[in-house]
């Protein structure tokens, strides 16, 4: 989403649900509702709605609409939701016109702290033993998304200010619910900005197939963009109607019925957005459109406002490996040349030419007043490039053969991985971003505090491979 990045972090609320009445067999029921959930269907589809922060609005639309779809015999949709009140969280079995609330039935809190890996764990082995299935999806919504750093933001936990779920403690939940990867998840949907990362979809890999997410941001109402998150209700629907489709297509299908847009921000963006919720007036307008059209044309880019292109990818998660292997074949040649003028130049230029994402962030939060009302480039986060992008341009610049090749083995690889990808015409993104920090002050530096939850280091993806060894040497750390 595109939103400004001045925001207060809460600490952590320590309640976790008691599961301990859970297990029903048959039927379960709330007051006088029963609702089938014994019989074991082709789908279960489970949506964690993590709203305590400002998608709030987006998580009870969600709801509302997933109504519309509802489950079936063959098809089981469940949601637990977290609004941004006190005691309004819930566990939902949605049926066609109705959410059946079953907070009661399984003596679940009305209040839960959606960040803490307990709450994320305890949902999904309540609805994968409650509502068995043949496949899963689970779908993440909340908001600052932060690519490899973190996912899952409660701006209502006591959690002593890191708001975020690691990516390896995410995972962690992921291997336990199933049991080692030996039960996968079928397909999982990110719909948190810049979680599109090769280093998100190896941290999964050993416990889903198939992974949606996106490189870039994306828009939501106040930016007056096409959507905030990425079209759900049609792919929920038709799975649904098609119960007997494979996890690829469910995956594929999210993707195609994504519109990608091209979305500049403007001068006085966080001025409108935050204080005026959108509705500014047209002096305002007018002055910011001038201003706008005045840097834009400066001939020093780093004084160019800047602008967003929307992207959607799905990846098929057991071809990760295989990448991973190339990269990591890559980065050893890079670190074997490290002195090479060729190979040194190429990496420069390559890194200055390439795809950016999370621009809508700003570089350093002592500037995040003068970045959210003039949104340059030079105030821009700039640590995610698209990996495919990347090694592209290192292969048309670099004369050193045997990297030429490891460049045409990830380009080989990656194209293998990568099974759906939208994004705007011209638009270098190919459906998966990686870490690169445009300078050393920047790397592990986390996007919402001073202290990263958790170093690019502890990532399974740096443990596998020397990327993040080559990093250091580039960045001179």
């Amino acid at each position: 989403m595109i939103k400004a990045t001045f925001m207060v972090f809460l600490g952590c609320l320590f309640i976790m649900p008691n599961l301990s009445s859970y297990g029903l067999d048959g039927v379960v029921s709330d007051g006088n509702l029963m609702i089938d959930g014994a019989e074991s269907a082709n789908w279960t589809v489970m949506y964690y709605l993590c709203g305590e922060n400002h998608v709030s609005y987006v998580a009870k639309e969600m709801l509302d609409n997933l109504t519309k779809v509802g489950s079936s015999n063959d098809f089981n949709l469940i949601v637990l939701r977290d609004g941004n009140q006190q005691g309004d969280s819930a566990l939902y079995y949605i049926e066609e016109g109705r959410a059946v609330n079953l907070n009661t039935l399984y003596s679940w809190p009305n209040e839960l702290d959606m960040g803490d890996p307990n709450t994320l764990k305890a949902f999904l082995n309540l609805v994968m033993e409650d509502y068995p299935a043949k496949h899963y999806a689970l779908m993440i919504l909340s908001d600052c998304g932060s690519g490899w750093q973190g996912i899952c933001r409660d701006a209502g936990a006591r959690n002593n200010g890191i708001p975020l779920m690691t990516m390896p403690t995410f995972a962690d939940v992921l291997k336990d619910v199933t049991n080692d990867g030996e039960k996968k998840i079928d397909v999982i949907g990110f719909m948190p900005c810049v979680t599109g990362m090769f280093e998100v979809a190896y941290e999964l890999a050993p416990y889903v197939d198939y992974m949606v997410a996106s490189e870039e941001h994306l828009l939501e109402r106040l930016d007056n963009g096409q959507e905030y998150v990425w079209r759900y209700l049609e792919p929920t629907w038709d799975l649904k109607n098609h119960t007997d489709m494979k996890a690829e297509e469910f995956a594929s299908s999210i993707v195609d019925y994504y519109r990608p847009c091209d979305f500049p921000l403007w001068v006085f963006y966080g001025y409108m957005v935050i204080v005026k919720k959108g509705e500014y007036g047209r002096p305002v307008e007018f002055l910011s459109n001038i201003l706008t059209r005045t840097l834009n044309s400066l001939p020093n880019p780093e004084w160019h406002i800047v602008a967003t292109h929307t992207t959607l990818s799905a990846v098929n998660l057991s071809k990760v490996d295989q990448v991973a292997r190339a990269i990591d074949n890559l980065s050893s040649l890079l670190l074997l040349n490290k002195y090479s003028s060729d190979v040194r130049n190429s990496i420069i230029n390559a890194r200055s030419e390439v795809r950016e994402y999370g621009k809508s962030y700003v570089k350093d939060r002592s500037t995040v007043i003068q970045y959210i009302n003039f949104p340059i480039e030079k105030l821009a986060f700039d640590s995610f490039i698209d990996l495919y992008n990347f090694v592209q341009l290192l292969n048309e610049s670099v004369e050193n053969q045997a990297v030429k090749n490891a460049c045409k083995d990830v380009m080989l690889k990656l194209n293998i991985a990568v099974i759906a990808n939208k994004a705007m015409p011209n638009d270098d993104s190919h459906g998966l971003s990686i870490y690169f920090p445009e300078n050393k002050d920047l790397y592990n530096r986390y996007l919402w505090s001073d202290e990263l939850p958790s170093p690019y280091e502890n990532l399974r993806f740096s443990k596998d491979t020397r990327w993040d060894e080559f990093l250091k040497e580039y960045l001179g750390i």
